[in-house]
């Protein structure tokens, strides 16, 4: 094992035990989030009659899921892998990028577009399908932080049942992507389905950004 881990000096406890609580925040914050979209995106049409009321439901999963991960955390971090350099910078280098992702999407899609505003809305004035920034690279940008976001603390804490949360992340967002593409298409149409066609999903093309063509 990479001899930083192992000095246990002080400072390595600290920072270990900032890595620990880092990982953990991002738990909270991240795992609940495709069990609520797996409610909202097959229910569409349910959730635009209760217009804004249906955010409550978010509540409820959240506070299960935190309840769940508070209660199983000596199991989350009792089983580790060994950590050497070589993970150490992977993990930081995976949430670097994440954290760039969350970046560079809030900054194009904004705040009430993430929280799904105009799907709950039609009628929405910031309808329409988002073809900038990011959202010229990949189709779900978002989805793609959560998912790196995650392996990155798996990386870091060398937690193995992070690992198995990472990957079962990874397998939600295959399943749930299509959800979302499916309730665009409906809204959208032929605008989205050029997007679709013109931009991958999540791993970006190397090169010229792609240009969308819609056609009529």
């Amino acid at each position: 094992m990479f001899s930083f881990v192992t000095s246990h000096t002080p400072l390595v406890t600290v920072l270990l035990r900032l890595v620990d609580f880092l990982a953990l925040f991002y738990l909270l914050l991240i795992v609940w989030i495709p069990f609520f979209w797996f409610l909202f995106h097959p229910a569409i049409r349910f959730w635009r009659r209760l217009g804004n009321r249906a955010f409550w439901v978010a509540l409820p999963v959240w506070l299960g899921c935190a309840a769940g991960l508070i209660l199983a955390r000596p199991w989350l971090f009792g089983r580790r892998l060994e950590r050497d350099a070589l993970t150490w910078i992977a993990g930081g280098v995976v949430c670097g990028v994440a954290s760039w992702l969350e970046a560079q999407t809030r900054r194009t899609f904004g705040f009430r577009r993430l929280v799904g505003l105009p799907e709950l809305h039609p009628e929405h004035r910031l309808r329409g399908v988002v073809r900038t920034g990011i959202y010229a690279r990949v189709r779900h940008p978002r989805y793609l932080f959560y998912m790196l976001m995650l392996v990155s603390m798996a990386l870091l804490t060398g937690a193995r049942a992070i690992f198995l949360l990472a990957i079962l992340n990874v397998l939600l967002y295959q399943f749930l992507a299509p959800l979302e593409e499916r309730e665009l298409l409906d809204q959208y149409g032929l605008e989205y389905e050029a997007y679709r066609q013109s931009v991958p999903r999540f791993v970006p093309r190397l090169g010229r950004r792609p240009e969308v063509q819609i056609s009529s």
